[in-house]
């Protein structure tokens, strides 16, 4: 099973939240990729996946993904336009951690022919997003 970066409330990484929190305290960091179109799944959403694949006669490599990418200039667009602060943005800056990823997204079409339909990215992401910016400004 290979999935993207997989995110949500309980994630212990704390990746996407250092973009959120960066822009709300004004942090400067550095991100080598703004443009990357990078592919994320909703951590429950993975859970999901892995227990309708259990009862499956499937063998061999499967591939899980909310539909759709986003760069991190759309994130932090995004968190910009909530909070009214702008992302610091600088090569003296605190390294990004999704800096060196390549641009991708992640066919789903074996999980598909399954019967799984997942989630649209961006359904879901920007209510992600706006938990972190509440949990950064209380």
């Amino acid at each position: 099973m290979r999935y993207p970066f997989v995110i949500g409330q309980d994630d212990y990484t704390k990746r996407l939240f250092f973009y959120v929190e960066h822009v709300i305290k004004g942090m400067p960091m550095y991100i080598d990729n703004i443009d990357c179109q990078m592919g994320f799944i909703r951590s429950d959403e993975a859970g999901i996946f892995m227990a309708f694949l259990a009862d499956k006669d499937y063998s061999g490599p499967i591939n899980g993904s909310s539909y759709e990418t986003i760069s991190i200039r759309e994130i932090l667009n995004y968190v910009a336009e909530r909070s009214d602060k702008e992302a610091i943005l600088s090569e003296d800056g605190e390294k990004a951690p999704y800096n060196y990823e390549p641009e991708y997204s992640i066919n789903t079409n074996r999980a598909e022919k399954l019967g799984f339909k997942f989630s649209d990215l961006k359904d879901w992401i920007y209510e992600l997003i706006d938990y972190y910016i509440e949990s950064v400004v209380t």
